[in-house]
């Protein structure tokens, strides 16, 4: 009895050590656990279509992509104006990068746009550019700034660089179901993306990157 009673006390011990040592974890990391819990909530709130009281699409990507995070950053977190990568940051750093990327990218955009599954998800019938550019522009204007404003905001304190990789994997995995030639180059802008937009400070270059590549893709396909 003894030893059993010694047996079963250790592992008691050591579930308790272990127990603390994930609340420490917990403690240190409570931002980083925050935002991603939020940006998870959030991502299935828009993904499950679960609100119906904002009919639009670009309107929930403003709200839930946009607002919300940035309120989370003012009111929660207290972050300083300066670091909600809301403003233009390195412009000397960003806008020749975002310039580089451009050149190198869109080549490839004329090329990837000409299989059959890209012609599938993007034609229109009946295409009006003012429509579509205006739903475009709105919409990425709530994504890139969850992205690229919101998330790494939130997680440079804590992660810094790996913030880069953090916010790269769920912008690739919500772009499953698209063609696999988009959702497999994702990969490589959201890491790019990230990178310009930690070092420059500001989610303002993937907005026009991301802009670029998305109205050639379409324009490339409708015509």
């Amino acid at each position: 009895m003894p030893a059993m009673f010694n047996a079963e006390n250790r592992e008691m011990t050591s579930f308790v050590t272990e127990l603390q040592s994930l609340l420490r974890l917990i403690t240190r990391y409570h931002q980083v656990l925050g935002v991603v819990v939020v940006a998870t909530v959030l991502m299935v709130l828009v993904q499950s279509q679960a609100i119906p009281w904002i009919a639009k699409s670009e309107h929930q990507s403003v709200v839930f992509y946009g607002l919300i995070p940035l309120a989370v950053l003012a009111l929660i977190y207290r972050l300083p104006v300066s670091q909600w990568q809301l403003g233009l940051g390195d412009v000397a750093f960003w806008l020749p990068a975002s310039a580089l990327y451009v050149v190198v990218a869109l080549p490839l955009v004329v090329i990837g746009s000409q299989g059959v599954a890209m012609d599938a998800y993007y034609q229109q019938g009946v295409f009006k550019w003012g429509d579509y550019l205006t739903y475009a522009l709105v919409y990425l204007l709530g994504w890139e700034y969850f992205f690229r404003g919101f998330l790494l905001a939130g997680l440079r304190e804590h992660l810094k660089e790996a913030a880069i990789l953090v916010q790269a994997i769920p912008f690739t995995l919500l772009h499953l179901g698209k063609p696999n030639v988009e959702t497999l180059s994702c990969i490589f802008s959201g890491l790019v993306w990230g990178y310009i937009c930690y070092r420059g400070r500001s989610f303002w270059p993937a907005f026009i990157m991301h802009a670029v590549v998305n109205i050639a893709t379409v324009w490339v396909v409708n015509h």
